[in-house]
């Protein structure tokens, strides 16, 4: 049998129909090379054309610099008129966790994957020194507009996580909501975070939960849970902040690929990468009913977890839990 190959061009058309059947594409996951955890041993497979790391967070950053900044301009107006808020109460914008932060004033914090920096500006606000890093300069002037408004400053570093290398140590590392799933490996991302953070310092990770991600069809009317909560492949999606656009804003905006991981996946690779799990929350009650659907039973956020939230410290080398 003579073998035959699709051009690159053609996949992009075959691609391009799939969309418009509204189709998710579900692209191969697989391990390659050898066991070392570099970010770029794990590649899949889209076609014929194969991806690392490095090759997945460029897609992911085309997708978060298209927009990103008109998306939260049409979310929470100009970075001006947001600014006023966060002035007026910056407790409320971060008030989930200061519970685990404490006092925050003269806390080092660093926000990984910080987005349009409210978080970043709100804990200024409340004395910290906050640096972020994210991949998008869309986001990255969005959040600069933002801090320079409410007369804080902020340390944005527009770079892939992965590859920021800073020579100072933070008290508190911060991410939160739809940050994992960029990532093909946890390793490499949990082994950044144990080296950015002081001997006695935090991780604070709040996240969709796996439950509504993996299981539940979010966007079905009944709510059912028809999802396969151990699929390990990666789904090329919309970019999240592409609900804030407009139709015409929606035009030829590029999709994100991601890979969902289960809670067992998370909490192991943290264990494993000398982590001590402080606690360990998944969510329910009124405070989490913005995560569901408009469609979804009455009551759901009472019932299913939509979001967790997981406080870890680093183990200190021959400790018992090291």
């Amino acid at each position: 049998m003579v073998p035959f190959y699709f051009s690159f061009s053609t996949l992009l058309c075959i691609k391009r129909i799939l969309r418009l059947n509204n189709r998710k594409i579900k692209l191969l996951f697989k391990r390659t090379g050898n066991p070392t955890h570099s970010p770029n041993n794990y590649t899949f497979t889209k076609g014929v054309i194969k991806l690392n790391q490095k090759q997945l967070s460029t897609i992911n950053e085309k997708s978060w610099n298209a927009a990103a900044y008109e998306a939260w301009t049409n979310r929470h107006g100009a970075p001006e008129d947001y600014a006023k808020k966060l002035m007026e109460d910056p407790v409320r914008e971060v008030d989930h966790y200061l519970p685990y932060i404490q006092s925050p004033k003269g806390k080092r914090i660093i926000n990984l994957l910080g987005s349009k920096g409210n978080k970043a500006v709100a804990l200024s606000l409340l004395g910290s020194d906050v640096t972020v890093v994210d991949i998008s300069a869309s986001n990255a002037k969005y959040a600069n507009e933002l801090a320079e408004a409410a007369g804080v400053s902020i340390q944005y570093i527009v770079s892939d996580v992965l590859d920021v290398n800073l020579s100072e140590s933070f008290d508190v590392v911060l991410l939160e909501l739809g940050v994992l799933h960029y990532f093909l490996d946890l390793k490499p991302l949990f082994q950044k975070i144990a080296n950015l953070l002081k001997q006695d310092g935090m991780l604070i990770l709040r996240d969709y939960h796996p439950i509504y991600t993996k299981l539940l069809g979010v966007d079905h009317p009944s709510f059912r849970a028809n999802g396969n909560y151990f699929d390990e492949e990666l789904i090329e999606d919309d970019v999240a902040y592409s609900i804030l656009l407009t139709e015409s804003q929606k035009e030829s905006l590029p999709k994100t690929n991601i890979r969902r991981w289960t809670l067992g996946e998370i909490v192991t690779t943290l264990a494993e990468e000398r982590f001590k799990i402080e606690k360990l929350v998944e969510e329910h009650g009124s405070h989490q009913r913005w995560v569901f659907s408009s469609t979804s039973p009455e009551g759901i956020e009472e019932r299913i977890p939509g979001l967790y939230t997981l406080i870890a410290t680093t183990c200190k080398k021959g400790s018992l839990h090291g």
